[in-house]
């Protein structure tokens, strides 16, 4: 779980052990979560209003793409560059792409205690140092990271993307057992997970005190709530890939913009107001054939791995190796 994510890192700060730049946790078994359904205690702190993140609307770039755009893949949370060097060199000799391999700040300490509008600013800024960029590129988010790759789509896009995929992303946000309070001021922004902590108990408090979220999915409406849509569908494509067997991600379901209704009942996507109103422009992609959700059988790390390969290709050929295909007609 996330939470186990964080605590093993401030174990390695608590004890002064360098964090190691490849972490072990594809081969850590975790044991199934049991949602106790008790109500938390009411926060006391007053209700703050987080302004959504200040990047001005920017004009639309063209939709007209060279053909050899780039890749850009973007670790999660408790990860940095480092991790995803496997899964960028097999893109990069898979589908015949350059790939850019990008990190948020310093990586993992920054994934962890940075609130995400603020990764976001970075992101936003790492992506404009790449002139290699500025004609369009396909983005791959892996878990938080698809998450910040959605918020660069929505905010900034000044280089555009022109398919969004996300690999096991918590598009739903995420919720577990915890005594923290994640809406607190001081957790918001100080744990990126709290930014998309998606309590079904406590929605008042998610939707009026959780930073990220709520803003980047439309569910709380704001001033930029029309250009983040327009943006969405914007898109060539949109693909989400999830696993039942994601031992990180609760509820796994989350990767498809799922999520937990007050008795911890999973509501699928279709059945949300997200998309029954299409506040966020999904509705609308999946109406043009441009939203499309995938399932592996990879556990929540093994997306970057390996093991997970031969059923990432079978999903990212009918995307990423498009224009080679047309050149070998």
């Amino acid at each position: 779980m996330f939470l186990q994510y964080i605590f093993l890192f401030m174990f390695y700060c608590a004890n002064a052990y360098p964090v190691p730049m490849t972490t072990t946790f594809a081969t850590t078994t975790f044991a199934p979560t049991t949602f106790a359904t008790t109500t938390f205690a009411p926060t006391t702190f007053a209700p703050t209003t987080f302004a959504p993140t200040t990047f001005a609307p920017t004009t639309f770039a063209p939709t007209t793409f060279a053909q050899d755009i780039p890749i850009v893949v973007l670790h999660g949370i408790a990860s940095s560059a480092p991790n995803m060097d496997v899964l960028s060199e097999w893109l990069e000799n898979t589908f015949d792409r350059e790939v850019f391999n990008i990190e948020i700040g310093n990586g993992v300490q920054n994934s962890v205690f940075m609130p995400l509008h603020k990764q976001l600013d970075i992101l936003c800024d790492t992506i404009y140092d790449i002139p290699e960029l500025q004609d369009g590129f396909d983005f791959i988010g892996m878990s938080q990271g698809g998450l910040l790759a959605r918020g660069y789509l929505e905010n900034c896009n000044g280089y555009p993307v022109r398919n969004l995929i996300n690999l096991a992303s918590p598009n739903g946000g995420v919720v577990e057992y915890t005594s923290l309070n994640m809406y607190s001021d001081f957790n918001q922004e100080h744990l990126s997970i709290s930014g998309y902590w998606r309590d079904p108990l406590e929605l008042d408090e998610y939707l009026n005190k959780c930073s990220y979220l709520p803003f980047l999915n439309n569910e709380r409406m704001h001033q930029l709530s029309t250009h983040y849509k327009e943006r969405i569908i914007s898109l060539k494509n949109y693909i989400v890939i999830w696993s039942p067997f994601d031992d990180v991600i609760n509820p796994p379901e989350s990767a498809k913009f799922s999520f937990f209704d007050e008795e911890y009942n999973i509501i699928p996507l279709r059945e949300t107001l997200l998309y029954k109103e299409d506040t966020l422009g999904l509705r609308t992609l999946d109406e043009d054939n441009r939203f499309h959700i995938y399932e592996t059988n990879c556990t929540h790390v093994q997306h970057r791995d390996p093991v997970c390969f031969m059923q990432l290709y079978e999903i990212l050929d009918k995307y990423l190796a498009l224009f080679r295909k047309v050149q070998q007609k």
